[in-house]
């Protein structure tokens, strides 16, 4: 039983982290402003929540992820702090149904990285998986905006492309979680926006909103997220991701007024036929394993 109680944890994990993280994209809708200040507090509140979390659960393991150093934990640094600064100017010049679309290549983002960077393999049925997933989420996407700048363009890519990376990475990282690394994410894209606007002060009317988008919504959604890719493959993480797509627009709905078209909501039955088709096939062929190893 080993094996599917990992499955189903992991599982459970990355559901539970993807309903934490659903309002982001509204929350961002509602606050509204400057793509670069919006990033840096979200950085600055996402380092502090992690780190104490991180310090709360084991000091030793918080001194040591930011002490020793590799490859891996590189890559998990760069490539997190840079999707997550790429995630709100995506949001912000392109919108979140946009945004959310090109997050749905996040799963193949992971099974190229997997695959290249440590020979995993991706069997046909998480295949199948993403393709559908990648379907039911382009028919809830709108068009890219006119007139969208090159940092939006940029953000199509770099979201799920680096995120993709950093998933993979996780999973081959050697410790049980990742909090102190996913902090030093953060700080560094915050610390490097500060070197390049003159200012980070923000409107009173939006300091609550950063306030729960960064220190609750972000921050204890990619507590749980970022466990996940240790019971999960990592293309099948960025699967689940794809809920965001199911989810979002009706967050946004009810927080900015924008209301679903059709299509968001047929994109999503099938996202979502995706996800329990592929979790059934996993529980069936497990319990099938074990009934062969002890019959």
């Amino acid at each position: 039983m080993k094996q599917l109680s990992n499955y189903a944890y992991g599982t459970a994990l990355m559901i539970l982290g993807v309903l934490v993280l659903s309002p982001d994209s509204g929350l961002l809708r509602l606050i509204d402003g400057d793509p670069y200040v919006v990033s840096f507090w979200r950085g600055i509140g996402i380092c502090l929540v992690l780190w104490v979390a991180a310090l709360a659960r084991s000091p030793a393991e918080f001194v040591y992820q930011l002490t020793h150093h590799s490859a891996v934990s590189v890559g998990i640094v760069l490539s997190f702090g840079m999707s997550s600064m790429s995630f709100v100017f995506g949001v912000t010049l392109l919108g979140a149904p946009t945004m959310l679309v090109f997050v749905a290549l996040t799963p193949l983002a992971s099974a190229f990285a997997s695959r290249i960077l440590f020979g995993e393999s991706t069997d046909l049925a998480l295949w199948i998986a993403i393709v559908i997933g990648i379907i039911g989420a382009s028919i809830s996407g709108s068009a890219i905006p006119d007139g969208t700048p090159l940092a939006g363009y940029l953000a199509c890519f770099f979201v799920p492309g680096l995120t993709g990376l950093g998933i993979s990475l996780t999973r081959h990282y050697p410790r049980d979680h990742i909090w102190p690394l996913y902090g030093s994410a953060n700080l560094m894209m915050a610390c490097v926006i500060w070197f390049v606007i003159d200012s980070v002060s923000v409107p009173r009317e939006s300091i609550w909103l950063l306030t729960v988008n960064a220190c609750i919504v972000c921050s204890l959604s990619f507590m749980l997220i970022t466990i996940a890719p240790k019971y999960l493959p990592a293309p099948e993480v960025g699967l689940y991701l794809l809920l965001e797509t199911l989810i979002g627009p009706v967050i946004v709905w009810i927080l900015v007024g924008e209301v679903p078209r059709q299509d968001d909501f047929i994109g999503g039955a099938v996202l979502l036929a995706a996800l329990v088709g592929l979790f059934t096939y996993r529980t069936r062929y497990a319990n099938t394993a074990i009934e062969q190893r002890h019959g």
